[in-house]
């Protein structure tokens, strides 16, 4: 089902303006593109997306190095020549280590799955909340559209009741009418401006709910105007019939029940990761190394070759001296050079490491358990967003036979008034009747203006949210 943000925008046939005025398209899209909410939303299906590329890494081995270099004082068996060494050594290491899960019990299988339903869930929500603020948008839109049209009649009736004013006051002044007559009309013109002012504040309000609605900034506040549509085959709109087929319609297109449904697969995979907690795991691991001593020495130069005495000839006590056997002294020595050191130093491993859950503290069965009640939470969720849904689509329907009616009743009531106002008027003015008896006809015929006009919109704007739930594009042909 296409989105309400984008049916929107075909909601009302618009004449054409000046181009500094708003139409409700230019609202809806205007709000849609600065709106805080839906730029959080944006962000959170980025992180989404994020996540997702984390789960995917997670069936990669990883790869680490690292790099050492120190210094040591004191006794201590050197690494890497296995002798104890006294004085400063100095040392450095060089390795690098990769390590991949072989089984987790599919955790990080379901894990890619959860992170790909967590996605759409974010992109479900946003589509959500751009319906919900191009309804408001709307809804904000044609109230100053009522308060408009409400504040015209105003004008009106004050310019009639000035029309009266001027009427009389030449009738008084020639000495045909006597002055309290005058004065009950200036009365009602008081009242008149009264309500002019009234109206022109509810515009204003209504003006300004619109403004915050969009977020202007204070020089698009300035020079905000609003395009008024043009609406006159409203009599041939008809609501559907069958609310059934409606509320069919909104349960199977609808974001938020879309969303429910991936929220109840996004708890079953999270119950599967946590039962995934409590089985056997197998890691394998390798890494390579090598390193540098200063411990490390070789000979570097030509020894001296002495005999020592070892004994002597039994009778003659001869002195009986070794062979000659290289002496080596501490020059003779010097560090083995670094590249030999880290080629000689070499060393390898490759580890398999089983890791058998046997007890944690009721861990793994606590995250197992809440997993379950959350998969039962999300069902109560899915079942309570259709009964909302249902409702919803319950109520508009029945709000938009009651607007028809209601919208109905105006008609015959504002045709009413006018007659009888029309009546009113030219016996005023021919001095049979006084101005009690013009103003209540005067204030019945506001009251059906006000009426027809409330009510005209009303079915409208009830008729426009039938076709949002059938999913159908807004507009008026």
């Amino acid at each position: 089902m296409r989105s309400i943000a984008v049916l929107i925008i075909l909601f009302f046939p618009f004449v054409s303006v000046a181009q500094d005025r708003w139409s409700l398209d230019s609202c809806v899209r205007y709000a849609l593109n600065h709106n805080i909410s839906v730029k959080q939303s944006e962000l959170n299906i980025s992180l989404a997306e994020i996540d997702q590329m984390v789960a995917y890494g997670g069936l990669l081995p990883s790869l680490n190095a690292q790099g050492g270099h120190g210094y040591n004082w004191g006794q201590r068996i050197d690494p890497f020549t296995n002798q104890f060494a006294t004085e400063r050594i100095q040392s450095n290491n060089f390795g690098i280590a990769t390590s991949v899960n072989l089984f987790s019990g599919f955790s990080q299988w379901n894990t890619i799955k959860r992170a790909a339903v967590n996605k759409e869930i974010s992109k479900l929500n946003l589509e959500q909340m751009r319906n919900d603020i191009a309804l408001n948008v709307a809804s904000a839109f044609l109230n100053v559209v009522v308060n408009r049209e409400v504040l015209a009649i105003a004008e009106t009736n004050l310019a009639n009741t000035d029309r009266q004013v001027d009427r009389l006051s030449k009738l008084v002044n020639a000495g045909q009418l006597a002055e309290g007559n005058l004065n009950d009309v200036l009365a009602t013109r008081t009242s008149d401006e009264a309500s002019r002012v009234a109206a022109e504040n509810n515009l204003n309000l209504a003006i300004l709910s619109l403004i915050q609605l969009l977020q202007l900034s204070d020089e698009e506040r300035a020079q905000f105007d609003i395009e008024v549509p043009v609406i006159d085959n409203i009599e041939s709109m008809k609501a559907m019939e069958n609310v059934n087929v409606i509320r069919d319609m909104a349960l199977r297109n609808f974001p938020e029940i879309k969303s429910a449904e991936a929220g109840i697969v996004a708890a079953d995979l999270n119950y599967k990761i946590a039962k995934a907690g409590a089985m056997p795991q197998l890691n394998a691991s390798y890494s390579y190394g090598s390193g540098y001593s200063g411990a490390a020495r070789v000979l570097s130069g030509s020894p001296d070759t002495l005999s020592f005495p070892i004994g002597q000839v039994f009778g003659s006590n001869q002195v009986v001296f070794s062979l000659p056997q290289p002496v080596f002294a501490a020059d003779d020595y010097s560090i083995k050079p670094f590249e030999s050191q880290l080629r000689d130093n070499v060393n390898q491993s490759l580890f398999f490491t089983l890791t058998v859950p046997l007890f944690n503290g009721f861990s793994s069965r606590g995250n197992i358990q809440r997993a379950k009640i959350n998969s039962l939470n999300a069902q109560y969720q899915l079942d309570q967003a259709k009964l909302t849904l249902t409702q919803n689509v319950e109520r508009a329907f029945a709000d938009a036979r009651a607007a028809l009616a209601n919208y109905n009743a105006a008609r015959t009531s504002l045709s009413a008034s006018e007659q009888a106002m029309q009546w009113a008027e030219k016996r005023f003015e021919q001095g049979v009747s006084n101005v009690v008896e013009y103003n209540d006809s005067r204030a019945r015929l506001d009251n059906a203006r006000a009426t027809l006009l409330r009510s005209k919109y009303d079915y409208l704007f009830r008729l426009k949210i039938l076709d949002f739930y059938m999913g159908q594009p807004i507009n008026i042909r």
